[in-house]
C-alpha cells in the first residue's frame, strides 16, 4: 500500500468518526466519502443452499441499513464460481475489485501476497475470543507472514459419503482400512449398474483431493511444513499411487469412466445410485436433503479409511477476503464483523443442511449438529482435518499445482498411459518443484 492509500484511509476513518454520534457503533456512514456510487460491493458465490444464499443477502442489506446506507448505495452481485478468478482479476486490474469477496484457502496467500486485501487479524482475534474460540484447523488458511487477511467462514470436510443400506443388506460394517474397503466395494458393487468406489481421476481439482487423501494414509505428502521441499516422489507416495491403480485396474472397483470426470462427477455419480462410495465435501449430503431425502436416509459421512500411517482428514477452508482498493475499508470490515456475529453465522450455516461445519467450536453444541448421527464426525475431522496442501500450508505455489492439475495427470500417466508409479511420480515431482521455486522467487 502507498503511502498515499494509508493516508487516505486514516483520513476517512477520522471523517467518519468526527460524524457519528457518541453512541453510534463505528464503521456507521453519514454523508460521503468518496465519489464512487456505490459504497459498498459485495460478491457472493453461490455455493450455499438457495435458502442460505437468500440469507446472506438479507444480512448484507441489514448491514448496510445500520450502517446508514442507502439500497442504491449497494451492490449485491452474484458472481458464478466458474469464471469468477478471471473476473475478479480484471477487477483488480481496473482499480475496482468487490469490498468483500468469498475466497478459496490458498486464494488469500495469493492475494495477500499481491498486497490486494486487508488485514483483518483483529476480527479473526474477536473471534478467537469467543466461548471455546474456533478450530485452529480453519487458521492455517487464512494467515500470511503471521498475519490475517482472510476471516474464516466455514471449514469445509472431505467426508466418505456411504451407503449404509447396502452395507447393512450385505451385513457389513463401514471399512475401518483401505485394504477392507476394496474387499467391502467388490462385495457390494454389481457393475456396470453400481460401482463401489466412485473416485474422481479426471484432470480437474477433485481428482488433487481424492488422489492426495488416500496417499496420506501411506504416509505420502506433496511438500514439507517449510513449504520449500517438495517431497512427492517417494516410497510412500508410490504405495498409495499402486493402490489406486489396483482399485482401477485389477479390482474394478472404479468405474472406467472416471478419468474423463469433472468436478461433478462423482457427485452426480453418488446422487444417480451408480457409486456405493464416493470422497466429497457435504454438497452431496446437503443436495439430497432437497432432491431425495429418501438416499440421503441411506447415507452416512464417515472418515477416510485407514492406510499403514493411519487415517488423515482432508478439510479446506473458506473465507471473507476485504480488498483494500475501495474507499470505505471500514465499511468492508464491518460487514465481515457483522457476518460473523455467532447468532447471525448460525442462521447462514444451519440453513446449508450441512453443507458447511461451522468454524466456532460452541455451536456443535446446538440441536441442529447433535441430533443427526451423520454428523458425529465432523468435530473430530475438523481438529484434525489437512489441507490438500499438507504437510505444507495454503500458498499461492500450492493452489497453483491445484488448479494446473499437475497431481491429475500424475495420476493419468499411470492409469492412461500404463507409467510405472515411480515414473510418473518422478515427472510429478519435477513440475511441482518448478512451481515452488518460481513462487519462492516472487
Amino acid at each position: 500500500m502507498t503511502k498515499t492509500n494509508v493516508t487516505r484511509r486514516q483520513m476517512l476513518k477520522t471523517a467518519a468518526a468526527a460524524s457519528l454520534a457518541t453512541t453510534g457503533p463505528w464503521w456507521l456512514v453519514r454523508g460521503s466519502h468518496g465519489a464512487r456510487a456505490k459504497k459498498l460491493v459485495f460478491w457472493q458465490l453461490p455455493n450455499f443452499t438457495p435458502l442460505a444464499d437468500q440469507l446472506q443477502k438479507e444480512q448484507v442489506y441489514e448491514f448496510a441499513k445500520s450502517a446508514g446506507l442507502k439500497e442504491s448505495e449497494v451492490e449485491y452481485a452474484t458472481v458464478a464460481n466458474e469464471g469468477f478468478a478471471e473476473k475478479l482479476a480484471a477487477a483488480l486490474e481496473a482499480g475496482n475489485p468487490p469490498d468483500v469477496a468469498r475466497l478459496y484457502e490458498s486464494n488469500v496467500q495469493f492475494y495477500a501476497a499481491q498486497g490486494h486485501l486487508l488485514d483483518v487479524t483483529d476480527l479473526v482475534d474477536k473471534m478467537r475470543r469467543e466461548p471455546k474460540g474456533i478450530f485452529d484447523s480453519s487458521l492455517t488458511a487464512v494467515r500470511y507472514n503471521g498475519r490475517a487477511y482472510g476471516v474464516p467462514l466455514a471449514v469445509n470436510p472431505w467426508p466418505v459419503h456411504a451407503r449404509i443400506d447396502l452395507l447393512e443388506q450385505h451385513k457389513l460394517d463401514y471399512p475401518k482400512t483401505w485394504d477392507e474397503f476394496i474387499e467391502t466395494c467388490r462385495k457390494i458393487q454389481s457393475p456396470p449398474r453400481l460401482f463401489g468406489f466412485g473416485m474422481c481421476l479426471g484432470l480437474v481439482e477433485d481428482t488433487t483431493d481424492n488422489v492426495m487423501n488416500l496417499l496420506w494414509c501411506y504416509g505420502g505428502k506433496m511438500v514439507e511444513a517449510d513449504n520449500k521441499t517438495v517431497v512427492m516422489n517417494s516410497p510412500e507416495n508410490a504405495a498409495g499411487v499402486k493402490v489406486i491403480e489396483a482399485m482401477f485396474r485389477t479390482h474394478k472397483i472404479i468405474p472406467q469412466g472416471t478419468i474423463g470426470w469433472d468436478n461433478s462427477g462423482n457427485n452426480k455419480a453418488y446422487q444417480s445410485r451408480q457409486a456405493a462410495f464416493v470422497m466429497n465435501p457435504t454438497s452431496i449430503y446437503a443436495y439430497l436433503n432437497q432432491s431425495d431425502p429418501d438416499l440421503q436416509k441411506r447415507t452416512g459421512l464417515f472418515p477416510v479409511p485407514a492406510g499403514p500411517k493411519g487415517t488423515v482428514n482432508l478439510i479446506d477452508t473458506w473465507a471473507f477476503g476485504a480488498f483494500k482498493q475501495n474507499p470505505y475499508p471500514e465499511l468492508a470490515r464491518g460487514l465481515i464483523s457483522h457476518f460473523m456475529q455467532p447468532a447471525n453465522y448460525d442462521k447462514i450455516i444451519q440453513s446449508t443442511g450441512g453443507r458447511w461445519v461451522p468454524v466456532y467450536k460452541r455451536l456443535f453444541d446446538s440441536p441442529f449438529w447433535k441430533s443427526k448421527p451423520e454428523f458425529k464426525h465432523f468435530v473430530g475431522m475438523a481438529e484434525t482435518g489437512m489441507p490438500v496442501s499438507y504437510a505444507g500450508s495454503p500458498t499461492p505455489a500450492a493452489g497453483e499445482v491445484l488448479n494446473t492439475h499437475v497431481i491429475p495427470k500424475m495420476i493419468q500417466r499411470v492409469l492412461v498411459d500404463n507409467w510405472e508409479p515411480p515414473r510418473a511420480l518422478e515427472e510429478c515431482h519435477r513440475r511441482i518443484e518448478e512451481v515452488y521455486a518460481r513462487n519462492l522467487k516472487l
